[in-house]
């Protein structure tokens, strides 16, 4: 028992020297090219490219790794240079064969090189990658996808979410909308997708696009699609395209036989959409049963500026002569509750302006009453 713990012990204990030894190597193989990288890259990589060509293979292998970081936070022409390095020493080359390699970990590496490379001739073999049976490697496939930003992939990112182990969607979602504003007929194609996570997915990607042009497709999904959540994301999405033609469809969303979620989605998508004509509807949510329904009411009141303010202070006092009851009383209610909720919001932002300032014209009916 002895001799066997001793000879593990004595593994362990060379096993630890050997990897030491092969660390410390790598370091000092890698100092001089990473020195000539970074003089590279502080000249903007003008001078100096010839130079990374030439370097050993042994010690380029050392300092790969470092090179293909830093390749993944450049921009510009400082990043169109070190891609030039890449592409003369073959790195782009090799890592289109590696997507072959038996081990995930190294086909994973190699679709992040390609991907921080940004070469679009990579990507028919990316996409083929959104069908490794690892989700890690579908996962750095649809990254590498966004950052290479070829829109003929769009297909292909939207189609890897119909499985059943897909990808995260807000990965996708980030990946499609680096695709740029070439992938919107597809988004648009797509929201007639069998798949509700699909239709909600493209619904997120076409609001950040600002896809204006989608936004009657997208508010025909409002009033009609299948699916809770597909609705509530169309709702949330036409807020953000700020277009007064998705005024109409917002406000039918809030009628009182609509869901809970969708009419909250609603009023906030309202709020987004800065259009003063929906104050009066609104204000008829503050009375809204459902809480989060008046709550998003009250914060879109807020950020639809003094006017909004103005309805806010009117229900927060008591005064919102198209609540029942009337009167003193409501001062009390859920409503006047949401109402001073959102003005204290209002007043944190805007503390030289507070949001509870009185309103002449909102005084001026209660004077009227009193006297």
């Amino acid at each position: 028992m002895v001799g066997v713990v001793g000879t593990i012990a004595a593994g362990i204990v060379t096993a630890r020297i050997l990897r030491i030894t092969r660390l410390r190597r790598q370091r000092a193989l890698a100092a001089a090219p990473r020195k000539a990288l970074l003089a590279f890259l502080a000249d903007n990589g003008e001078t100096g490219a010839d130079g990374l060509v030439a370097i050993a293979d042994d010690a380029w292998s050392a300092a790969e790794p470092g090179a293909v970081a830093l390749l993944s936070k450049l921009r510009g022409e400082a990043h169109q240079a070190l891609v030039t390095v890449f592409l003369r020493r073959g790195v782009a080359r090799r890592a289109v064969h590696e997507l072959q390699a038996r081990s995930p970990v190294r086909r994973a590496r190699a679709a992040e090189v390609l991907g921080n490379l940004e070469l679009r001739e990579a990507v028919p073999e990316l996409c083929r990658l959104l069908d490794d049976r690892h989700r890690d490697v579908r996962v750095v496939a649809v990254r590498s996808l966004g950052r290479v930003g070829d829109p003929t992939a769009a297909w292909r990112l939207i189609a890897c979410l119909d499985r059943t182990d897909a990808v995260p969607s807000l990965l996708v979602t980030h990946s499609l909308v680096q695709l740029g504003a070439e992938a919107q007929v597809t988004l648009s194609a797509a929201l007639d997708h069998p798949r509700a996570r699909v239709r909600a997915v493209c619904l997120d990607a076409l609001g950040l696009l600002g896809a204006v042009g989608a936004s009657t497709r997208m508010a025909r999904v409002l009033g009609n699609d299948e699916s809770l959540d597909v609705r509530v994301a169309a709702a949330v999405n036409l807020g953000k395209l700020g277009t007064r033609s998705v005024f109409g469809p917002l406000v039918e969303a809030l009628a009182p036989d609509r869901p809970a979620p969708l009419r909250a989605a609603a009023a906030a998508a309202l709020g987004d959409l800065g259009a003063r004509t929906a104050i009066p509807h609104l204000e008829r949510l503050l009375h809204d049963p459902a809480y989060r329904v008046a709550h998003e009411a009250a914060n879109a009141l807020r950020r639809l500026g003094p006017a909004g303010l103005r309805g806010l202070r009117r229900v927060a006092a008591g005064r919102d002569p198209g609540a029942e009851p009337a009167g003193p009383l409501l001062a009390g209610s859920a409503a006047a509750a949401h109402a001073r909720e959102a003005l204290a919001l209002a007043d944190i932002a805007d503390p030289v302006t507070p949001a509870h300032a009185p309103d002449p014209r909102a005084l001026a009916p209660t004077v009227a009453v009193a006297g």
